[in-house]
């Protein structure tokens, strides 16, 4: 006996599961434009950091050598001053070692104000330039968190309908293989989660597995008089599917070229194109992927509802 499921609830939560798709990808694109204003941010303000960092870190190289050589000659001076001269010739050669000894000290000082000054005009600048620059690295870390928070919710609901999607295709497949004896040389259940999860296969197997499901039902209802062919009308649904699956790879080319762009290329998010359109392309290109597979699901859920009520007469 033949037992045909109905499979129009299964559709209709893949509907659901659309919507929070689209609405989870639109989220997802409005925090990347605001993690892409943080980044680029920090990519401008890069160069004009590392550049007042330079200058103060080399301006506290010499800080360091004018200690050692003040505290020297001050030592210096400080033994001198001490010796007791035994004679007036060394009392001489004292009084001009001490006199020349003052003298270096003195110019060994001045240069290490002249240095102390130098670094503290650069870390009047550099002190606002640091904190500004930990803010933006801040505000950028918190916008990139939120959006891969966004987006991973984006990709498990994705993969959930997708699952979703692979299982009322199985079951639709099954369907046809219980009434149609000539499906048994077509594609089975099964080969409708190997289309849609083996890598490189999946790029194509699932437009043409559903395209066989969709073309079966048609000429299964056909062959009982469920269903009449007009003639006069073109069916348009194998265009539909085939503009619909070349949509859903083209969201999914753009978003892993957005997320290259993103994070793995030095620069600003869209190269040279104009950020706003960039989303607003993605978005609408979403919509139009989700609408046209919406619409599908819901002629094919009518396909679906016309087999089992017939199915007394496979």
């Amino acid at each position: 006996m033949k037992k045909l499921t109905n499979n129009t609830s299964l559709g209709k939560l893949i509907l659901l599961c659309n919507v929070v798709v689209l609405v989870l990808f639109i989220i997802s694109m409005l925090f990347l434009m605001k993690f892409d204003k943080t980044n680029r941010a920090v990519i401008q303000e890069r160069g004009h950091y590392n550049n007042l960092y330079e200058q103060y870190a080399t301006a506290q190289h010499p800080l360091r050598q004018d200690s050692a050589e003040v505290a020297y000659y001050q030592y210096k001076l400080d033994t001198l001053q001490q010796k007791t001269p035994a004679n007036k010739d060394e009392r001489k050669a004292l009084s001009e070692s001490i006199e020349v000894t003052k003298q270096t000290l003195a110019d060994k000082k001045k240069q290490q104000e002249e240095h102390l000054k130098s670094v503290a005009e650069l870390e009047q600048e550099y002190t606002p330039a640091l904190e500004n620059w930990d803010n933006l690295n801040a505000d950028n870390a918190a916008a990139k968190k939120k959006f891969w928070v966004i987006a991973a919710l984006t990709i498990v609901a994705f993969l959930v309908k997708t699952f979703l999607f692979a299982v009322w295709g199985a079951k639709n497949n099954k369907n046809l293989h219980e009434i149609a004896p000539w499906m048994q040389s077509g594609m089975k259940p099964w080969m409708s989660y190997v289309a849609w999860f083996v890598p490189i296969y999946n790029l194509i197997k699932p437009l043409s597995f559903f395209k066989e499901v969709w073309n079966e039902t048609d000429y299964a209802l056909e062959n009982i008089g469920a269903t009449q062919r007009d003639e006069n009308k073109v069916d348009n649904s194998n265009i539909y599917m085939s503009i619909w699956w070349g949509f859903l790879l083209c969201s999914v080319w753009l978003m892993n070229y957005i997320l290259f762009c993103t994070f793995f290329r030095e620069g600003a998010l869209y190269v040279k194109a104009n950020h706003g359109t960039m989303v607003v392309v993605a978005i609408v290109i979403m919509v139009i992927c989700m609408v046209i597979e919406s619409a599908l699901i819901l002629k094919y859920n009518k396909k679906n509802v016309q087999l089992v009520e017939n199915e007394d007469k496979f």
